[in-house]
């Protein structure tokens, strides 16, 4: 589809506005100095040819989500929109790889903005190659203020621009796919040489900063707004009087030196405590970066080992039998529930950071009554036995699988009959990214669109919640969290005693599902529960 026609859609359909901060916030004086990339390489990235649309795929890219992110909190202009529907015909807003930016050419302040960062994108290089900002984003055309510049015809500057709308309200950006799709050197650090032409693909990895960087009173962008969230300020990005003083109260709650800096002892003090990611190796100690995963029998890994480690028991990287054994005595003796399951609170008790006693306080044992042994009760059917427990599930073999837009094989077969509601065709495309991100919104987790491990991990927890139960066997007389837990699940009073009403209840359930009705709880009736679980859930 051509460009005119493109914009005559643009012009008619209003773009999906995404909210980054409010835009109440305070507006600089100035016009920042453009934003700083020390990650650059010596190459550049190619030029783009003009790549037509092809495809209603409306969902922001993420590498458009990052330039738009970047511009409006390094320039305190909120207001921008990227997708588009497509019941107008096929724009590259309803490709999700435009970008609309509100700035208005009659307001002195947005326009400067906008001036001076399509200045900053169109200036040549220390080698005297043109539009090199604007190559390192992946951006293909610029329209604003009725005109127009593109990378495809660079040699003819900027062009009158006779569209529908003059772009006098907004400046227009739109990205080749591997912009788009975040593929570039100013996130990545290596020039992209190649030329995508058909939509999508995986974004490349982009690696992390190595660590949380030192502000003060003054400084602004995305790590003052992460700080603000955890403090409790507005989160307009901006390092004020009103985030200074919060940051100081929060410093005195939490042990940490009052300086009202956010400086490398507030950044660990906050990783600790679970309110922010982990970025490098040692921040916040080993087991900062794993504070938001949950591993429990079964698991494997480097939150395993750092688990161990910490626990100074065999460092193997597999949660078996005796690192379950060393998660429940520690639980037990810091007031934890004893589950075995290491959560978030469990990782706090670990690194020694305020923590949530969910638990009871250890019970002294009680002195036998007698020296010899119990004799068994001939009433008492013996519980089912089974040679083998099985704590496997389909997902042990895909977790270290991340999975993102565009992927296609069994493995996204797997995600997808774990999703529901989508085809089942081993091709991870719109849909499917979608129902990822629905999912991860209702788990807890970053609506990122990206399968990692903490989402493979959530699918399976949800699938499968009493995975960790299975080797537990549970009777009557059983008293404890497990108990409270199958109560639950019958829709039984949750005392956590394994009584008569709880034994006609696990009989039942066992009927419904062709299994001996002993009364007891195995491996077989946790996974015949899990399924009657599922079953609710739809």
């Amino acid at each position: 589809m051509s460009r005119s026609v493109r914009l005559v859609g643009a012009a008619l359909i209003p773009a999906f506005t995404l909210p980054i901060a409010s835009t109440a916030a305070a507006r600089p004086s100035a016009v920042p100095e453009p934003p700083t990339n020390r990650n650059l390489p010596k190459e550049l990235d190619v030029a783009s040819p003009y790549i037509p649309q092809s495809v209603c795929d409306p969902d922001p890219k993420p590498g458009v989500t990052a330039f738009a992110r970047l511009m409006a909190n390094h320039y305190s202009e909120f207001n921008y929109g990227i997708s588009r529907a497509c019941n107008y015909g096929l724009t590259e807003h309803s490709e999700g790889r435009a970008l609309d930016w509100m700035l208005n050419a009659y307001d002195s302040h947005e326009r400067a903005v906008a001036d001076g960062v399509i200045s900053w994108l169109l200036a040549p290089d220390s080698e005297g190659r043109p539009a090199a900002m604007a190559r390192r984003f992946g951006i293909m055309y610029i329209i604003w203020n009725r005109q127009i510049w593109g990378t495809y015809n660079m040699s003819a500057g900027w062009r009158p621009y006779n569209g529908v709308s003059p772009h006098t309200d907004h400046i227009h950006f739109s990205f080749s796919w591997d912009g788009a799709m975040q593929r570039t050197s100013w996130w990545t650090g290596k020039a992209w040489t190649g030329v995508t032409t058909t939509p999508g693909g995986p974004s490349v990895p982009i690696p992390d900063p190595d660590s949380y960087p030192t502000l003060r009173q003054g400084a602004s962008g995305p790590d003052v707004q992460l700080a603000q969230k955890v403090i409790g300020v507005t989160a307009d990005g901006a390092f004020g009087p009103a985030t200074k003083s919060a940051l100081i109260s929060w410093q005195r709650k939490n042990g940490v030196p009052a300086t009202g800096v956010l400086d490398e002892a507030t950044w660990n003090r906050m990783v600790l405590l679970g309110e922010i990611p982990a970025r490098g190796d040692d921040q916040g100690g080993d087991l900062a970066k794993h504070m938001k995963t949950s591993v429990r029998l079964g698991s494997t890994g480097e939150a395993v080992k750092a688990l161990q480690r910490t626990l100074k028991i065999s460092v193997d990287g597999t949660f078996g039998p005796a690192t379950d054994k060393a998660v429940r005595a520690f639980q037990e003796e810091k007031q934890l529930r004893v589950d075995g399951f290491v959560t978030q609170n469990v990782w706090k008790a670990l690194a020694g950071v305020p923590y949530v006693k969910n638990g009871t306080k250890p019970k002294p044992k009680p002195k036998p009554e007698h020296d010899h042994p119990p004799v068994a009760s001939p009433k008492a059917p013996a519980p089912p036995s089974s040679a083998v427990v099985v704590t496997k599930t389909e997902f042990d073999k895909v977790r270290s699988t991340v999975l993102a837009n565009g992927a296609r094989g069994a493995t996204v077969k797997v995600l997808q009959r774990a999703l529901g509601g989508v085809a089942v065709d081993g091709a991870f495309g719109s849909g499917t990214a979608k129902a990822v991100r629905s999912f991860q919104r209702s788990a807890g987790l970053s609506a990122t669109g990206i399968v990692d491990d903490r989402t493979w991990t959530a699918l399976e927890a949800r699938d499968y919640p009493f995975l960790a139960y299975r080797r537990t066997v549970l009777k009557p007389g059983s008293t404890g969290y497990p108990v409270q837990v199958v109560q639950t699940y019958l829709g039984l009073k949750a005392d956590g005693k394994f009584g008569t009403a709880t034994q006609d209840a696990v009989r039942a359930l066992q009927g419904r599902h062709g299994l001996a009705r002993t009364g007891y709880v195995g491996a077989v009736t946790w996974q015949a529960l899990e399924r009657e679980v599922r079953a609710r859930r739809g």
